[in-house]
């Protein structure tokens, strides 16, 4: 059995397609089913199955699999105590951090990193949802809610102010809105994949009745949108603030705000190259304090 295999049964197994753990695994549909025809030919047992709702495993790819997930965790927690042993200011770190805190208060600073640090390579990954940090998704992460995982260490960066906004067009088409009539008024959502968020929670309790046209996950498209005069929403100050088309309609005390954290894997933590990726990122927003 090559054990290579089974890191293609662990991705069906987790995604749920073939077509899925290709993309999991950056390689084509070709060869996951390849690799898992192979895998079940060398072991002699059916593995997986197709059913209506997807690629399920079997009782002997379920066995597979866990075995496939030891050999994952004792290969990533082997690469990341070398990696924490690892002595030199060089190399990659992958930092992931939401959009626009990545756009805006990260990128600007990162003349000052490459002048400090020449010889280290930033990968700023943008994503919506949580990277695993023990799988080496990335290797530093900005969360906007404080990290449980016991194997991570975390720092509280900042707090996040939010507050409601129109564009000028719209306050002059529909006038101010006072906070307890905005169900009078065109209201953009945010999607259900944000349903956690305190303030998504606020704005659909204060905007409950109220025309929704559009919603989204993306606080990019959402300011995009109000500032097209389409309606008014909730963005954080430090996004909405500096656009000059756009008014802020509350104070920032009468919506709830939101913890931003620096998280990092304890094996990690000491890592020279990493640690200095977890400063910068520290002192951009340090430097952005006053707009948060």
């Amino acid at each position: 059995m090559d054990w290579n295999d089974l890191r293609f049964l662990l991705a069906v197994h987790e995604t749920g397609s073939v077509s899925a753990a290709a993309r999991k695994l950056r390689v084509d549909q070709a060869t996951v089913s390849r690799r898992l025809s192979a895998l079940q030919k060398s072991v002699r047992a059916r593995l997986v199955e197709r059913t209506p709702q997807g690629m399920k495993l079997t009782a002997a790819g379920m066995l597979a699999a866990e075995a496939a997930r030891q050999v994952a965790e004792a290969a990533e927690g082997l690469e990341r105590r070398l990696d924490g042993a690892d002595a030199r200011l060089s190399g990659s770190v992958r930092v992931t951090a939401p959009e626009t805190i990545a756009t805006h208060i990260l990128a600007p600073h990162l003349p000052s990193l490459a002048k400090e640090y020449p010889q280290l390579r930033l990968e700023l990954a943008v994503a919506t949802q949580s990277l695993n940090l023990s799988r080496r998704e990335a290797d530093v992460a900005v969360r906007m809610f404080r990290p449980r995982e016991e194997a991570l260490a975390a720092r509280k960066l900042a707090t996040l102010r939010f507050a409601l906004y129109a564009s000028r067009a719209y306050v002059a088409q529909r006038g101010r809105p006072r906070l307890d009539e905005l169900r009078r008024h065109t209201v953009l959502g945010y999607d259900d994949s944000l349903a956690q968020t305190a303030e998504k929670q606020w704005l659909d309790r204060m905007a409950d009745g109220a025309r929704v046209p559009f919603r989204s996950n993306s606080r990019a498209s959402m300011m995009a949108a109000v500032r097209s005069g389409i309606g008014l929403t909730v963005l954080p100050c430090y996004l909405a603030d500096p656009e000059p088309d756009l008014v802020r309609l509350c104070d920032p005390s009468e919506v709830p705000t939101r913890e931003m954290w620096l998280a990092v894997h304890v094996d990690l933590q000491r890592t020279p190259r990493v640690r200095a990726a977890m400063e910068f990122v520290a002192g951009a927003f340090e430097a952005a304090a006053p707009r948060l």
